[in-house]
């Protein structure tokens, strides 16, 4: 192994060939150069003439980091501010106090107009030249700085001169050395010049350039272990190794966090998922009954229509039938009257018969009256029970009786007028309703015929244009069936409708079919309105760029709005949308408030110019029949048909009500009537008694009864006649008034019959022909039921109905109301959920607000995403990170720090062997050697032992099928939780804390210890000048690569030494001298005048700085031996 002697020359490695400065410091305006030459130099002056200048320009070439340089050291300290870069810059030399004024101004020598250059060129013997150069300037007020270096000398008269602060300076450099390869190199900043230089000098890191700031202001070590630890080690970067790691546990903890929060947010969308399963059953479930409800107005109206047509048929035949027997008992009837009228006359013709006719007649008579008053008090308890009053009154009561129905007549008179005031009301409202079903009606009809959603009149009137113009649809069409609500946006469907309604009514009129358009709708009473605009072949906005606003906060009408694909109107829609209606779509109010105008809620509230601001929510407006867009009508013709069934409803009901009236002021009438006949019929008493009679027609029947005991024969006749009399008074009376009332009921049935079918015919005429076998195998039992049955089960089958809807609307709601609950509690989680997972509401900010329940299925979507696609996608990433983790990084991880331990090792050893050629005393002859001694802390061992603890077993954690996890949550995840601790992590991962270093002396003789140096407190201040000497040199060995092997001629050679022999021995100093000797160094020393006899055999050039008027300096240069001549002859 060659050592840092393993070369003849001592010209090797790079150094220094001569140093340019122009406007630095209190050099001023001018090139001054230094020129050793490669060979030692001094530089001399006296105090403060600018010696100091010359070094802080060398350092500021070779320390480009302003943390690890260190201007004017030979001060001792460093005023902070004193001396920087743009003071060097600026020539400041002094501060002055001004007549007048209580503080000091700096002076300087130039402004910020000004720009400075530093330059400095080494060479090594393989002719290889590496010219640093640094150009500073002001822009702005700002220090601007240049870094660069170039392969060839450069010279700053001739390469950089004339300078400008546009950069032409720097591309008129590029220029000139443009060749094969690079000459000439920039850099972006410190750090890459640095690299760059400490590649090219051979050095072996960039702590070779603070080992050189160290060097120029070398001082006494303090602490020999610190020096040697910080100076002469290598600090390896476990903070990016930790960095490394720390990704690949964040990683998988990211992962880890993604499985936790998709179970968690799995655990709380499970039941908003149960609940709008139960939420869609029941809407699928209330949808099946409104379908129900519909249908069964059909299906009811055409059972019951069958029904009575069989029902018809049987009451028609059964009047045929009755119609007959009433002739049959008619005639009968006839019959016995001519047999009475044959009985009669043979008894008349006998005499006890004569007698006995004079006694019938005057029983008949006296029977009739009697029977006619009998009859009429019949009548009179009739009419009295019918109008509620007592029967079979005695003059007092009949009396009393007959004032109170007179006193009725008159009340009746006033509730009558009430009566028909309601009827004419109700049948008034019930011809509105009918009108009102017949334009549903037609306009369901217009509607399937014409696919759209445009009013009926509005479309009967571009009907009629289309038939004068000879146009199509496609071709005139109306804006709204170019435009529909975007796919979920339907939240927004009732405010896109306020905004484009006026505009989606309006027709689009190519020019080809204008005249002809303002032909017909000029001269034609159009009964109606129509709107349209003229469309001329234009430029979309979209071509010529026009101003959209993009708007951060909220979405607009056209982000909700689909227009229809293949209209050739589309961009001309979509461009009128824009300019005219574009207005933004605000969820909140906070939103919506920070727009001064055209800008709507959710809700309907409009902002217009001009501060206008309105909500319309009129019934009409509100209602989803009367929305306009879309190209597709099915839901609104559902919606028409819907409002039809309601409005036959409404008219069932107003019918039922005319009904109720009707009946009141027929049964009021009726009523009124009986008080009426009581009063007209009856003025009197007389005419109801019919007691007086009773013993005169008993006196008679006894006279009459003795006669005919002595007859036979007339007894015969009139039992015969009296037989006759009794059929013909019990069909008279009984049998034919009994036929025909059941033949008027049998009427009356069929007359029913007849108007409920006419009633159910125009509820079928009303509604599309709908098919109902689902509905008649979910009510099978109704097709088993009669007609009668029928009509009872229709109200009970509707009621039964809306008691299960209003049942299940409850359920709904409170299933609404719980989800509400559940969402809110997802989209707004605990405090302690939000701060677990940091990336919840972004995940959950796009899914729609409580409030907005019909949009529940988001939910249920994002817990199939969850359960199927992104949990096992975590759970897989997790495992995969995992292994990576556990088998490389944290095996990474040990293995920096293990070999950090082998390279500090390694590097005492090369140290070592540089010392080992360094003689430290002369007699004895002795050399250096370092040592490294492990001494861990407390803090350390905890760290070695986790990270031992976190680098798996393999065999063990693949042993089980949770092995792997279970080391990870037990190993690393404690141990990363621990380096988190950045004060802990900072003392524990600088292996070089982990030894304390000492130097021992030994005999180069025999090899034996002659002394240990653990502190530099008990050895004198020559000693400890010696012993740092001798540890810098080997430090300069070890980072200037004075000991790499083969690579001698890229080592780096120069040294500058500022007030080197600054309160030292002759002795010490000349050590100094004969180190760098051995360590064939190139060596600027700065000293004063008194000192130079110590130098002067070793250097081959003198400069001398010199201070002119107390501003500027200048620069003198001469060779030694002039130097020594001159000093000779004085």
């Amino acid at each position: 192994m060659l050592n840092l002697f393993s070369t003849s020359s001592d010209t090797a490695g790079f150094r220094l060939q001569y140093m340019e400065i122009y406007n630095w410091g209190t050099f001023h305006e001018r090139i001054f150069r230094l020129a050793p030459q490669g060979n030692n130099a001094l530089l001399t002056g006296a105090n403060a003439s600018g010696k100091s200048t010359i070094i802080d320009a060398l350092l500021t070439l070779l320390v480009p980091a302003k943390k690890d340089r260190f201007y004017n050291q030979s001060s001792g300290v460093e005023k902070k501010g004193n001396r920087t870069e743009e003071t060097y810059v600026l020539g400041h030399y002094g501060n002055i106090q001004k007549d007048g004024e209580r503080g000091v101004t700096t002076q300087a020598l130039r402004d910020k107009s000004a720009y400075s250059i530093l330059l400095a060129s080494f060479a090594n013997t393989d002719q290889r030249v590496v010219t640093i150069f640094q150009v500073r300037w002001f822009s702005g007020g700002e220090l601007r700085r240049t870094f660069g270096l170039a392969h060839v000398p450069l010279e700053i008269q001739k390469d950089f001169q004339p300078f400008d602060g546009k950069g032409v300076w720097r591309r008129r450099l590029e220029a000139s050395y443009k060749g094969a390869r690079t000459l000439v190199e920039f850099f972006d900043g410190p750090v890459g010049y640095a690299e760059r230089i400490t590649q090219l000098f051979g050095m072996r890191s960039a702590k070779a350039l603070s080992l050189f700031n160290q060097i120029v202001g070398v001082k006494v070590l303090d602490d020999l272990d610190e020096f040697i630890r910080i100076n002469m080690l290598e600090e390896h970067d476990a903070e990016t190794q930790y960095l490394q790691l720390k990704d690949s546990f964040t990683t998988l903890i990211d992962a880890k966090v993604n499985i936790e929060k998709a179970r968690m947010q799995i655990e709380m969308l499970q039941p908003i998922a149960e609940l709008a399963k139960k939420i869609k059953n029941a809407e699928e479930r209330l949808a099946q009954l409104m379908t129900d409800k519909d249908t069964a107005v059909y299906w009811f109206a055409k059972q019951l229509i069958d029904l009575a047509k069989e029902k018809l048929d049987v009451a028609v035949k059964e009047k045929e039938k009755l119609e007959a027997e009433t002739r049959q008992l008619r005639q009968r009837e006839e019959k016995l009257k001519q047999e009475e009228r044959t009985l009669a006359l043979a008894i008349e013709k006998d005499e006890v018969g004569r007698k006995l006719k004079e006694l019938n007649d005057d029983i008949e008579r006296l029977t009739k009256e009697r029977d006619g008053r009998m009859a009429s008090m019949d009548k009179y308890n009739g009419l009295a029970q019918k109008a509620g009053f007592a029967t079979n009154p005695n003059e007092e009561t009949f009396n009393n009786q007959r004032l109170q129905a007179e006193q009725r007549i008159k009340e009746w008179a006033e509730t009558k007028e009430t009566c028909i005031r309601k009827q004419i009301n109700a049948e008034r409202e019930q011809k509105d309703l009918r009108e009102q079903m017949e334009d549903l009606v037609r306009t369901v009809e217009v509607l399937r015929k014409n696919k759209n959603n445009i009013p009926v009149r509005e479309t009967e009137i571009r009907e009629a244009i289309l038939e004068y113009t000879g146009a199509s649809k496609e071709e005139i069409p109306f804006v709204g069936e170019l435009c529909r609500v975007a796919e979920g946006e339907e939240a927004w469907e009732t405010a896109l409708e306020k905004i484009l309604h006026h505009f989606a009514l309006h027709l689009i009129v190519p020019d080809k079919y204008y005249h002809q358009v303002n032909e017909y709708v000029n001269t034609t009473n159009l009964k109606g309105r129509i709107l349209f605009y003229r469309y001329l072949p234009y430029n979309s906005l979209a071509d010529i760029q026009a101003f959209r606003p993009a708007d951060e906060e909220a979405g607009q009408v056209i982000d909700k709005i689909e227009i229809r694909p293949d209209s050739e109107y589309e961009e001309w829609v979509r461009d009128m949308i824009i300019e005219k209606y574009n207005y933004a779509c605000a969820e909140d109010l906070e939103t919506f408030e920070r727009y001064k105008e055209k800008a709507v809620t959710r809700e309907g509230l409009i902002k217009f110019a001009g501060e206008r601001h309105e909500k319309d929510d009129r019934p009409h407006i509100l209602r989803r029949e009367n929305f306009v867009l879309g190209w597709e009508n099915k839901e609104k013709i559902r919606l028409l048909q819907q409002e039809l069934i309601q409005l036959q409803e409404q008219e069932a009901e107003l019918a039922k009500t005319i009904s109720q009236v009707k009946q009141e002021a027929v049964e009021g009438e009726a009523l009124c009537e009986h008080h009426r006949r009581l009063v007209e019929l009856f003025p009197d008493y007389q005419r109801l008694d019919w007691k007086q009679y009773v013993d005169l027609i008993q006196r008679k029947q006894e006279e009459k009864e003795a006669l005919e005991k002595g007859n036979d024969h007339l007894h015969t006749l009139q039992m015969q006649l009296e037989k006759v009399r009794e059929e013909q008074h019990r069909l008279s009376t009984t049998d034919i008034p009994d036929s025909t009332r059941k033949t008027i009921h049998v009427e009356y049935r069929i007359e029913q019959l007849q108007k409920e079918m006419d009633e159910n015919q125009r509820v079928v005429a009303s509604i599309r022909s709908l098919l109902f076998t689902d509905f008649e195998k979910a009510y099978a039992y109704l097709c088993e039921l009669s007609y009668d049955q029928l009509k009872q089960e229709r109200g009970k089958f509707q009621a039964k109905n809306e008691r299960e809807r209003k049942k299940l609307e409850n359920e709904k709601r409170g299933y609404e109301d719980e989800a509400k609950v559940k969402i809110t509690e997802f989209k707004h989680p605990e405090e302690t959920v939000s701060n677990r997972f940091k990336d919840w509401r972004a995940d959950v900010d796009a899914l729609p607000d409580a409030m907005h329940i019909e949009l529940i299925e988001a939910y249920c979507q994002m817990l199939e995403r969850l359960e199927k696609e992104n949990l096992p996608k975590y759970e897989k990433q997790f495992d995969g990170y995992l292994q990576k983790t556990l088998t490389d990084k944290v095996g990474e991880f040990r293995m920096f720090f293990s070999n950090w331990k082998h390279a500090i090792k390694s590097n005492i050893d090369m140290l070592n062997d540089s010392l080992k050629g360094i003689d430290y005393r002369m007699r004895p002859v002795t050399y250096i050697q370092l040592t490294a001694l492990t001494q861990i802390s407390e803090e350390v061992r905890e760290f070695n032992r986790l990270l031992d603890e976190a680098v798996p077993n393999v065999q063990k954690i693949n042993a089980t099928i949770d092995g792997r996890r279970i080391h990870f949550y037990e190993h690393v995840e404690p141990f990363m939780r621990r380096l988190e601790d950045e004060e802990w992590r900072r003392k524990v991962m600088d292996v070089r804390f982990w030894f304390t270093y000492k130097a021992e002396e030994f005999n180069r003789q025999d090899g034996r210890k002659e002394t240990t140096y653990e502190n530099m407190g008990h050895l004198s201040g020559g000693e400890k000048a010696q012993l740092t000497y001798t540890i810098l040199g080997s430090a300069i060995a070890y980072q200037f690569g004075l000991t790499k092997t083969g690579l001698q001629s890229d080592s780096f050679r120069f040294v500058a030494i500022d007030e080197a022999f600054k309160a030292q021995d002759e002795d010490k100093a000349r050590y100094l001298i004969t180190l760098c000797k051995q360590l064939h160094l190139q060596l600027l020393v700065v000293t004063p005048n008194d000192n130079i006899h110590i130098v002067e055999n070793d250097i081959s050039y003198v400069y001398f700085v010199e201070r002119k008027e107390e501003k500027t300096s200048w620069l003198y240069s001469m060779p030694i031996e002039q130097w020594k001549a001159e000093a000779a002859s004085e």
